[in-house]
């Protein structure tokens, strides 16, 4: 060990060299309420980015689970096709996965094609039927907001068949099961209600989308007097907290298929009962760190 280095260790230091004042007993609670307030800073701040995130899981996070009564509409539709004299299985509820509707569950028409478009005696074709689907949106998880209005949508994959809805013989239902009449978005909407609304016309190969509501979501402006919607047609946050029966909503569609010619085919009239419950999800910790906590 260098002999400089040895004095400088042993208190033989340096004139130049400067260390630091002991602590003194008068320094120790100016340390302490130093820590103190970073303490209270930091529980503050933690505070803030807690609600916050608390309140983007409310805007954008999914609470609620809209549930289709798959059952309920499947039965229906092959009971009311029995009676019409086709084969129950001309009615079935898939999960998804037909494009352009994309992954929620719709209903799907398998109608055979009018007579007049059957092969010759002399060409044996097996018979080809035509492929008509719907479907209603929302559903599954959505978060805990208002439902604007009721997407429906409809493809028309058959030959010469015509899907026709005819929308005042609609209607939506809400938890007591108190029906109101089903009200078309439509560009420059009318101002009577009272006046009959024009039904909706799918030929083949054709695809309809369109945004439904009910009639009491309506009302006038005081000062323009111009109909405008006031109210969702689904108030999420509002039947989240009901029980059970009470979570329910149902759009009743209301369809003809008809063919073009009226040789060889009859009209197929037909009541699709789109029932949905609203499921509400466990609530979680909005900060991810947390909720992987809770989970272990």
């Amino acid at each position: 060990m260098p002999e400089a280095l040895w004095l400088w260790a042993w208190g033989d230091r340096p004139s130049n060299c400067h260390l630091p004042p002991p602590l003194t007993p008068s320094h120790r609670p100016r340390m302490e309420r130093d820590l103190l307030i970073l303490t209270v800073y930091f529980i503050c701040v933690g505070y803030v980015v807690y609600q916050m995130a608390l309140s983007i899981e409310e805007e954008l996070e999914d609470q609620v689970v809209l549930v289709p009564d798959v059952a309920s509409l499947e039965s229906s539709l092959r009971s009311q096709l029995v009676r019409q004299g086709f084969a129950e299985t001309a009615a079935e509820v898939v999960p998804g996965g037909i494009e352009p509707l994309g992954k929620a569950a719709a209903l799907r028409l398998v109608v055979p094609e009018p007579r007049s478009l059957a092969p010759p005696e002399n060409r044996p074709e097996p018979p080809q039927e035509g492929q008509i689907v719907v479907q209603v949106l929302p559903q599954g998880p959505y978060p805990l907001q208002p439902v604007v209005g009721l997407t429906v949508q409809v493809i028309n994959q058959s030959r010469a068949l015509q899907v026709t809805i005819d929308w005042d013989r609609s209607s939506i239902t809400r938890m007591n099961n108190e029906i109101r009449r089903v009200i078309r978005h439509t560009p420059g909407m009318r101002l009577d209600l009272a006046l009959p609304q024009v039904t909706s016309v799918v030929n083949p190969n054709q695809f309809l989308s369109t945004v439904v509501t009910s009639e009491d979501c309506f009302s006038r402006s005081a000062d323009t007097q111009v109909l405008q919607q006031t109210s969702p047609a689904i108030n999420i946050p509002k039947m989240a907290d009901l029980k059970a029966p009470l979570r329910n909503y149902s759009l009743d569609l209301v369809i003809q298929l008809k063919p073009f010619s009226d040789r060889g085919g009859r009209p197929v009239m037909l009541l699709l009962p789109f029932r949905f419950a609203i499921e509400p999800l466990p609530a979680k910790a909005a900060i991810p760190l947390v909720n992987w906590i809770l989970k272990r």
